[in-house]
């Protein structure tokens, strides 16, 4: 009896431990640990390396943050690492992309360092202060960089003593040039424009206004009254041209010369103006003049017998016949013209107020009005292979084609070193010079 009570005391105590033991949980029944959004990379879509004017907003910069699968579109933290604490990062924009984050904003560069950069952190659990202070573990980061655009520079500055002014520029070769100006002298550079020396004036009075070569050795120097002085030798020494007559009368009358040679020359200037010599300026032939009120600012030549001219108030005349007459071509615009380039005998240039630019690849039968990149009266057209050319304008502005000039694409802005040229020379696919009161100016085409 005991024995039964015995087994029956045991057989209870197991199922009471039983019982009292802890049940574990289902799988179904457990609980996951938080989920935490974390940026997993950062990839710039657009806007690294770009090149910078001194002091101003770059394009906009997109990024995009690569985060771990998650739902929460709410804005990440970011945190500035500069360069120098001159730079600064404006956010524009956050937008939730499938399980990336577009980030847009603008970068201002630190003018104080020559090719700028800033490091961007960003987080999705941490705040500024954390990230700012170092203390954030979850962090990623992305490095950005520009390079600063160099500005015209001067290579020549004319002293202060009286009035001082460079009126025109001309290169007799690769190496050689001259600058002729009102009490500047002559100077002259034999390096290329790398440096320039002032010489003499043209005459006592120290004023001259445009130099015209037929050549390398022979040009003419427009001086006052718009009388004339020669160089046979490369602008090394000036003679004063014997039984000259103007071939337009008044001060600075004549705007553009064309030394066919020596004895026959053409010149365009006020009040439509055109004249012609044949015995080297004894006498000049008007016959084909306007007698307008159009001022011609530029005179050009394709070929021996054909000549353009441009004007104030649209105004385009051309020659088919040496000058000896002239016919106006219709334009649609009423801005002053002031350059004309030719690239060959049919493609042409002419350019002029407000950054206007006509093409035209008929021999100038017609011309079409086309975008130029520029918003300042336009100075100075050249092309050279491949149909890649520059244009300058007066505001210091620079825009370049690689069609042929049927577009333009600005490459420098106004203002930026230059903001008031008189004269631009576009040298070679390098460099430009410009004229800008008694400074002589250079763009470095190869350093943007």
């Amino acid at each position: 009896m005991s024995r039964i009570f015995r087994s029956l005391l045991i057989i209870i105590c197991i199922i009471c431990i039983s019982g009292c033991k802890k049940s574990e949980p289902s799988v179904s029944d457990k609980v996951p640990p938080p989920f935490v959004r974390e940026v997993k990379g950062i990839e710039i879509i657009r806007g690294n390396n770009q090149v910078a004017y001194k002091g101003e907003r770059l394009d906009t910069i997109v990024l995009k943050i690569k985060l771990n699968a998650s739902d929460d579109g709410s804005p990440l933290a970011y945190y500035l690492k500069p360069s120098d604490n001159n730079n600064s990062f404006q956010m524009h924009s956050q937008v939730k992309s499938g399980g990336d984050m577009i980030i847009k904003g603008f970068w201002r560069p630190s003018s104080n360092v020559e090719e700028p950069n800033i490091k961007l952190y960003f987080s999705a659990t941490c705040n500024y202060n954390q990230m700012a202070s170092g203390t954030c573990k979850v962090i990623d980061s992305v490095v950005l960089s520009a390079k600063f655009r160099q500005p015209w520079k001067s290579v020549y500055f004319g002293s202060q003593g009286g009035y001082n002014v460079l009126q025109d520029l001309q290169f007799i070769d690769e190496y050689k040039g001259i600058v002729v100006g009102e009490g500047s002298g002559v100077i002259r550079t034999s390096d290329g424009g790398k440096t320039w020396l002032r010489g003499e004036p043209v005459r006592s009075d120290n004023g001259a206004y445009i130099i015209s070569f037929t050549g390398r050795d022979t040009a003419l120097v427009s001086i006052v009254n718009n009388y004339a002085f020669f160089t046979y030798d490369g602008g090394k020494t000036f003679f004063q041209a014997n039984n000259w007559t103007p071939p337009i009368g008044g001060h600075q009358s004549s705007t553009s010369y064309y030394l066919q040679s020596r004895n026959t020359i053409y010149s365009v200037g006020r009040e439509g103006n055109i004249a012609k010599t044949i015995d080297g300026g004894q006498t000049w032939n008007k016959s084909g003049s306007f007698n307008n009120l159009n001022r011609l600012n530029d005179l050009t030549h394709i070929g021996k017998d054909t000549l353009f001219t441009c004007g104030s108030v649209g105004f385009i005349a051309r020659t088919s016949d040496a000058g000896r007459t002239w016919k106006q071509q219709p334009v649609q615009v009423n801005n002053d013209l002031n350059k004309i380039y030719f690239i060959n005998s049919s493609t042409g240039f002419i350019g002029g107020q407000s950054g206007v630019l006509l093409r035209t690849t008929d021999s100038g039968e017609h011309w079409e009005k086309i975008s130029s990149g520029v918003g300042f009266p336009i100075i100075a057209i050249r092309f050279f292979e491949k149909g890649h050319g520059f244009l300058v304008s007066s505001g210091g502005e620079i825009s370049e084609s690689r069609n042929n000039g049927i577009s333009w694409t600005q490459i420098m802005k106004s203002n930026y070193g230059a903001g008031d040229l008189l004269r631009a020379l576009i040298k070679d696919e390098t460099t430009i010079f410009g004229l800008q009161q008694s400074s002589i100016l250079t763009y470095d085409l190869l350093k943007p």
